[in-house]
């Protein structure tokens, strides 16, 4: 059974995130660096402005690598992802891959990783170096491993809005399943996805919008966090800061999100998703889209 978790009430245990608001106007806050657990950044969240919904003519399209690509088999091979994901629906094998990812891989935010930013490479530094990973490297692992098993899967850099940013923010995956015909949320630092009323896989857009309006989610039961149950309300009031725009790869492929090693003549284009007239900075030495068009950042592949 997943854990319920309502903006208002839970069962069976209380989960008042709205409470901690200090009533400040946005340039007086005081916030530290890193995650607060006393900023109601839920408040933030639902004071959003919605989305524009502007046009995005003469946009590239974002595409997703062929499992055929050599990295991508070697990664299948090596790791035998065919068994790890198992014969079962495309579901059963997103959840199988983000249990995979999640064990492999210990997570420490406080490590940037291998210079080489793949899932290959940071298997290696892992297993090898002894050191966790933080939440980037862990979502490229899975990203590229969905990829490796043929499923359209995606590196979203989730962050919060400008004025509360304060260098802390998240990396999950967003995968899409033919079976619901829409995206998942994904997140392997935290072996977590949430679910709505109906035991139904929700996306990041669906969980963004359940808790501006305080719709019910469930959290799975097995999430967790380097081996420890997780916290449904903690974790619902971490995500609320960094569900409030999002950035991703115009190309989803192996090695090359390029976070925190940029190689000499790297070629990084990215996409960034913001509610109207937010626009974000966007990251540099790139190529950068903005958009506050949501059906064009989360169209189907």
């Amino acid at each position: 059974m997943n854990q319920r978790i309502s903006l208002l009430a839970s069962v069976g245990v209380a989960l008042s995130l709205t409470s901690m608001s200090c009533g400040l106007e946005p340039e007086e806050e005081k916030i530290p660096f890193g995650y607060d657990r006393d900023f109601d950044y839920l408040s933030v969240l639902k004071s959003s402005p919605e989305y524009a919904f502007e046009p995005t003519q003469g946009y590239p399209n974002l595409t997703y690598q062929d499992p055929a690509n050599d990295s991508l088999i070697e990664l299948r091979t090596a790791y035998d992802l065919d068994t790890v994901a198992g014969a079962g629906d495309d579901l059963s094998k997103i959840f199988n891959l983000l249990r995979w990812a999640h064990q492999s891989l210990r997570h420490d935010g406080a490590r940037v990783g291998p210079e080489q930013e793949n899932s290959l490479s940071i298997l290696q530094y892992h297993d090898e170096a002894g050191n966790g990973v933080n939440c980037v490297m862990m979502a490229i692992v899975l990203n590229e491993a969905y990829l490796a098993m043929g499923l359209k899967s995606r590196v979203i850099h989730g962050n919060a809005r400008d004025w509360v940013f304060n260098g802390e923010w998240h990396a999950f995956n967003a995968v899409y399943s033919y079976t619901l015909n829409k995206w998942v949320f994904i997140d392997p630092t935290n072996q977590a996805y949430f679910t709505d009323d109906n035991g139904t896989p929700l996306s990041v857009a669906e969980i963004r919008d359940f808790l501006r309006r305080d719709i019910p989610l469930h959290l799975n039961d097995d999430a967790d966090y380097n081996g420890s149950p997780l916290d449904a309300g903690d974790y619902v009031h971490y995500l609320s800061k960094n569900l409030y725009r999002f950035s991703s790869t115009v190309h989803s492929a192996f090695g090359n999100y390029w976070m925190f090693h940029l190689p000499e003549g790297a070629d990084r284009a990215y996409f960034h998703l913001d509610p109207a007239n937010e626009a974000q900075q966007g990251l540099g030495v790139a190529t950068n889209y903005f958009t506050s068009n949501p059906d064009y950042f989360w169209k189907q592949p």
